[in-house]
């Protein structure tokens, strides 16, 4: 159940299967063509992308890990400009701000804070929460890095490795999403690794509200699984795709994917976190952006700190969080931008 599984056309929609590139950037140059209208807009936007395009291979072929942050997160800015004005959102094209910054000199890691200074003129974090389905009251307070770094799939092991904490991260084994014609009905169940859960001594029964999925109830185990149903039907009229498209976009920021070169070629998951943590909760691809520009900062700002950071035991958090999440974020966003799944295809 992807967020970008199917495709609506006037008032029809179609499945659609992935699209597997070794580089998605000329398939985002594209996917803006079709986006926008020759224009200036356009212009503007493919220009955010060769920027993008530009500073990402810069950083990815580079050796010195202090200057990668930076440009990385350069990389990812501009893409999402890019992103936004193909989704509709012109301010972006014009002169914006970052819409985030971060304490003059970093505290201790979990201590440090992102802010979210108001301001006039188009705050280009905030457009993309706004765009991404993000909850925007995250925007009223500041944000603890210790609240952040958790969320960030590709390393969670790392950061439990770190803190001493337990995982957070549960797989989903399978969506099973059922149909009943005569009532015009769908609905989702969700089927988590059992192991897992015995594992880490966490009761079925706390896993909705800890992992974002009220609307759903723990609804049985399987010897494998264990199995949560969403609670109340969607309605359609004519079309079963109706009802799947609002599942999907109701879902969309709850599950977690990992981007493979094996099939499934997405790996899914949901983050369960206590209640004290459950307002900083970001879409996917935004807790890798805050954290690369937090790095960023550091690396520009106070760059002791950041060395500080490589030798403390958050080490192996961070430096493999600049190997490993760029390309995760590069096949997300271009997954959202195109509106189809985009993966890498297996090395055969």
């Amino acid at each position: 159940l992807g967020r970008n599984i199917l495709n609506q056309g006037g008032s029809t929609y179609q499945l659609q299967h992935r699209f597997f590139v070794n580089d998605p950037w000329e398939l985002m140059a594209e996917a803006i063509a079709r986006a926008v209208p020759p224009s200036k807009s356009r212009d503007i936007a493919q220009s955010f992308r060769l920027q993008a395009e530009d500073y990402f291979r810069a950083a990815t072929s580079g050796r010195e890990q202090a200057v990668r942050p930076v440009l990385l997160y350069y990389a990812f800015l501009n893409l999402s400009k890019a992103y936004g004005v193909a989704k509709g959102n012109a301010l972006l094209a014009n002169k914006a701000f970052h819409g985030i910054s971060c304490d003059s000199k970093p505290n201790t890691i979990p201590a440090s804070l992102i802010k979210f200074p108001l301001g006039r003129g188009t705050l280009v974090f905030p457009e993309l929460l706004k765009l991404l389905g993000g909850n925007v009251n995250i925007l009223s307070s500041d944000l603890r890095l210790g609240h952040l770094l958790p969320q960030i799939l590709p390393v969670h092991r790392l950061w439990c490795y770190a803190t001493g904490r337990a995982e957070r991260f549960l797989t989903v084994e399978r969506f099973e999403v059922l149909h009943a014609p005569g009532a015009k009905q769908v609905w989702l169940n969700l089927y988590l690794n059992r192991s897992d859960l015995e594992r880490l001594n966490i009761a079925p029964e706390k896993v909705a509200a800890q992992g974002d999925l009220a609307g759903f109830d723990f609804a049985g185990s399987t010897p494998g699984a264990v199995c949560f149903q969403q609670h109340h039907p969607d309605i359609y009229l004519a079309d079963p795709a109706e009802a799947l498209a609002l599942i999907v976009k109701r879902t969309r920021n709850k599950i977690w994917e990992t981007v493979k070169t094996a099939s499934p070629y997405r790996k899914p998951y949901i983050y369960r976190c206590p209640p004290a943590e459950q307002g900083p909760r970001l879409p996917q691809m935004l807790s890798i952006y805050l954290l690369m520009f937090f790095l960023g900062w550091v690396t520009r700002y106070s760059p002791g700190d950041f060395d500080d950071f490589l030798d403390s035991k958050y080490g192996p958090f961070f430096d493999t969080f600049v190997s490993e999440s760029p390309v995760q974020f590069l096949y997300l966003m271009a997954s959202d931008l195109l509106g189809r799944e985009v993966s890498k295809p297996a090395i055969i």
